[in-house]
C-alpha cells in the first residue's frame, strides 16, 4: 500500500474529521464531507460511484452528479495530500473502476483502531486476562465519542452501513459491562450503562444490565423505580412485557438485601425522594430563574398549578425543573406523565396508572380508581403534554384533588383545564434583544450554549452577534426553535442559517432522538396545536394567515368573512384560539389586538396556501357549524 509522506488520520466515530500532524484539516462543505464519510465507512473497499450518488442526493440527482463527486474527490485529495503534487495524490483516496477507494493504515482511521482494540481486549479476556481486558475495553471504547453517530447519519441520510456500525458499539459496550459486572466493578460501567440506556430506552438487555449495575452499588429503590419506568414504556410503545433478561434481573433486584440505599444525589448527601416517569432536566435552564421561582412560589401556595404558552416555549423543561427544586416537599417524590401520545381518556387513565403504580402492585386493583390510589400519599403529579385530552385530563384532575388532599398537580400544557382552582402561569419565549451586551439576552445565550455542542468553541463575540440576533429574532426567542436552529450549525455556517430560518418549519429540521415526536422538528410541534382546534377555529385559523402576524378584530373580520357569522362569532374564535396558545392577546391605547407568533403564522400561510379557506356556515348559524346557536367552535 502506497502511503502519504505526511499520513492524515480520520476519524469518523464522533464528529467527522481529518488531521494532519494533529492539525485539523478543512474538509468543505456537507456534500464534500459525506464522500469522505462513505469512504471512510467503507475503508480499503471498493465504492461505486453510484452509491456515492445516492447517498448525496438522495431523491433526483443533478445531470452533472458524477462531475460534482469527481469535484469533491478532487479537493479531499488536496486537503489530505497538501504536499503531493496534483496528479500524484491518490495515496489516500485511490481510484479504482467505477469508484474510489480509501487506503488507510490502522492507525489512520479511528474506526481501524477501535476494532482493533475491541479485538485485543477479547483476546485477552479468552486467555484468562480479565483485568487486563477490561482496561483494554474501556479504553478503546473511550475513542467512540458519540455512539449514535450523529454526524455520520446527517451527513449520509442513514445508508445501510450506519446501523450495523452503531450495533458493533454496542455489543463491544455490552461486553464491557458484563466483565465489569463479572469483576464486582458496577461503579465503573454505571456510567456507561446509564448513556446506553438513554439512547437503547428500549433494548432490554440494556435495561437489565442497569438494573445490576444499581443494585451492586446498593441502590436497590432507583433499581425498582428504572424497572418500572422501562415496564412502562414497553407496554405502552411496544406492546410487550418485559422479556426473560430483563424479568431476571428485576428478580435479583427485588432478592437483593433491602440494606438502607446509600447517600444519593440529594443535597446534603441526603437519599431524595423517589422521582417517577421522565427523568429530571440533564441541563440547567437559561433566562428563566426568575420563571422558576414564580412556579416554585404558586406550587407552594396552590395545589392546582398550569404552565401554558405556545409551542416549543419550555413549558415541560420549566415544570421538570420546578419539580426537581420542589422534590424534597413531598415524601412520596414526583410522578411525571407524558401524554403527548395519548388521544383518549381511557389511555389517559392507564398511563398515569402505569407510572404512578409501585412495581410490586402492578395485578393487584386494577380497576381501582386512580384517587383510591393515591389518597394517602404526599406527591407532586406532572401531567405533561395534556393538550389532546383536555377535557379527560380536567376530570382526572378533579378527582384526584378532591380525593387525595396531600397531592399537588402540575399541568404543562397549549391549554389551560378550566377549573375553578386552577392558577395559571403562562409561560412566554426567552429575551432576544441584547441592549445591555450578550449576557443579557438569554435567547443569544441559549443559541450559543446549543451551537458549542455541535461547533466545538463556538461563542458570542462581536463579529457573530448580528447574525445570532437576528436568527433568535426570527424564531421569536422560542427556545426548541432556536435549539433545533443551532443543531444546524453542524453541517451549516452561521450566515447561512440567517436565510434558513427565513422559512424555518421546512428548512428547520436537524437529526433529534430521544424526544417525543412533536419535539423533533419545528413543524411537528407547531402542527400539534393545530391538532386542538375544532373545525372552525381551524378554518379561522388559516384565514389568518392573509393578514399581518400583529392584527386588530377589523383586520381579522375582513380575512374571516368566510368563517364567521359577524363579530361576535369571530371574537369568539379568536378568544377560543387565545386559550389555546395559537394567539397572544394585547391590550393597549389602540384597543385589542391579537399577535401570532412568526412559526405559528407562517403555518397559517402554509395551510392557507395550500388549501384555501372553507365555506362559512350558512346565514344564522353560529360559528361552530352546528346549527345550535353556540360558540362552541370544537
Amino acid at each position: 500500500m502506497n502511503r502519504t509522506e505526511i499520513e492524515p488520520r480520520i476519524e469518523i466515530l464522533g464528529p467527522v474529521r481529518a488531521t494532519i500532524r494533529g492539525r485539523e484539516v478543512d474538509l468543505g462543505p456537507p456534500k464534500q464531507r459525506a464522500v469522505l464519510a462513505l469512504l471512510a465507512l467503507r475503508a480499503g473497499g471498493h465504492v461505486p460511484l453510484d452509491d456515492l450518488v445516492v447517498v448525496l442526493w438522495p431523491g433526483q440527482p443533478p445531470t452533472r452528479a458524477a462531475s460534482l463527486v469527481h469535484t469533491y474527490v478532487a479537493r479531499l485529495r488536496h486537503a489530505l495530500e497538501p504536499d503531493t503534487p496534483r496528479r500524484r495524490r491518490t495515496n489516500v483516496i485511490a481510484s479504482v473502476q467505477g469508484g474510489y477507494r480509501l487506503a488507510v493504515g490502522d492507525d489512520q482511521l479511528d474506526l481501524f483502531t477501535f476494532r482493533a482494540g475491541i479485538r485485543e481486549a477479547a483476546a485477552r479476556r479468552e486467555a484468562g486476562e480479565a483485568d487486563s481486558a477490561f482496561a483494554r475495553y474501556g479504553e478503546t471504547l473511550e475513542q467512540w465519542r458519540d455512539p449514535q453517530l450523529g454526524d455520520l447519519a446527517a451527513l449520509l441520510v442513514e445508508p445501510d452501513d450506519i446501523g450495523p456500525l452503531r450495533q458493533e458499539f454496542l455489543v463491544a459496550a455490552l461486553d464491557y459491562i458484563g466483565l465489569g459486572l463479572e469483576l464486582d466493578r458496577p461503579d465503573s460501567v454505571l456510567p456507561l450503562t446509564e448513556r446506553l440506556a438513554q439512547t437503547e430506552p428500549l433494548n432490554e438487555r440494556v435495561q437489565a444490565r442497569v438494573l445490576q449495575a444499581l443494585t451492586r452499588i446498593g441502590q436497590r429503590a432507583w433499581a425498582i423505580e428504572r424497572y418500572a419506568d422501562v415496564r412502562m414504556r414497553l407496554k405502552l410503545d411496544l406492546g410487550v412485557d418485559p422479556g426473560p433478561e430483563l424479568t431476571a434481573a428485576y428478580r435479583e433486584v427485588l432478592d437483593a438485601e433491602a440494606a438502607p440505599p446509600p447517600p444519593g444525589p440529594g443535597r446534603g448527601g441526603v437519599q431524595q425522594p423517589p422521582w417517577r416517569g421522565p427523568a429530571p432536566v440533564v441541563d440547567e435552564l437559561i433566562g428563566r430563574s426568575a420563571d422558576l421561582a414564580a412556579v416554585c412560589d404558586l406550587l407552594g401556595e396552590f395545589r392546582m398549578v398550569s404552565l401554558t404558552g405556545p409551542a416549543g416555549v419550555g413549558k415541560s423543561a420549566l415544570g421538570l425543573a420546578a419539580a426537581e427544586e420542589l422534590r424534597e416537599r413531598f415524601a412520596d417524590g414526583v410522578v411525571v406523565v407524558d401524554l403527548a401520545s395519548v388521544r383518549t381518556g381511557p389511555e389517559l387513565t392507564r398511563t398515569t396508572a402505569a407510572v404512578v403504580e409501585e412495581p410490586e402492585s402492578w395485578h393487584a386493583g386494577a380497576s381501582m380508581p386512580l384517587a383510591h390510589r393515591l389518597h394517602d400519599r404526599k406527591l407532586l403529579l406532572i401531567l405533561d403534554n395534556a393538550e389532546l385530552v383536555t377535557d379527560d385530563a380536567a376530570d382526572l384532575v378533579d378527582d384526584v384533588l378532591r380525593g387525595c388532599p396531600q397531592v399537588t398537580v402540575l399541568l404543562a400544557s397549549r391549554e389551560l383545564l378550566g377549573l375553578p382552582y386552577e392558577a395559571v402561569y403562562p409561560v412566554r419565549p426567552l429575551g432576544v434583544e441584547a441592549d445591555r451586551g450578550p449576557s443579557a439576552a438569554p435567547a443569544l445565550q441559549l443559541f450559543a450554549r446549543r451551537a458549542a455542542q455541535v461547533q466545538p468553541g463556538f461563542r458570542l463575540t462581536d463579529a457573530n452577534l448580528e447574525a445570532v440576533t437576528s436568527v433568535c429574532r426570527a424564531l421569536d426567542g422560542l427556545p426548541l426553535a432556536i435549539e433545533l436552529a443551532a443543531a444546524c450549525l453542524r453541517t451549516q455556517r452561521l450566515d447561512a442559517l440567517v436565510d434558513v430560518v427565513e422559512d424555518p418549519l421546512r428548512r428547520i429540521q436537524p437529526p433529534r432522538r430521544g424526544l417525543p415526536s412533536h419535539h423533533r422538528s419545528l413543524h411537528a410541534a407547531v402542527n400539534r396545536s393545530i391538532e386542538l382546534l375544532g373545525p372552525a377555529e381551524r378554518r379561522c385559523f388559516k384565514a389568518l394567515g392573509a393578514v399581518p402576524a400583529e392584527f386588530g378584530l377589523e383586520t381579522a373580520a375582513v380575512a374571516g368573512r368566510a368563517v364567521a357569522g359577524g363579530p361576535e362569532t369571530l371574537r369568539v374564535l379568536l378568544d377560543r384560539l387565545v386559550d389555546k396558545s395559537v394567539l397572544e392577546v394585547m391590550h393597549g391605547s389602540s384597543g385589542r389586538r391579537y399577535r401570532m407568533l412568526g412559526t405559528v403564522h407562517a403555518l397559517a400561510r402554509q395551510l392557507l396556501h395550500e388549501h384555501g379557506v372553507d365555506a362559512g356556515p350558512p346565514a344564522g348559524r353560529c360559528g361552530c357549524g352546528c346549527g345550535c346557536g353556540c360558540h362552541a367552535g370544537r
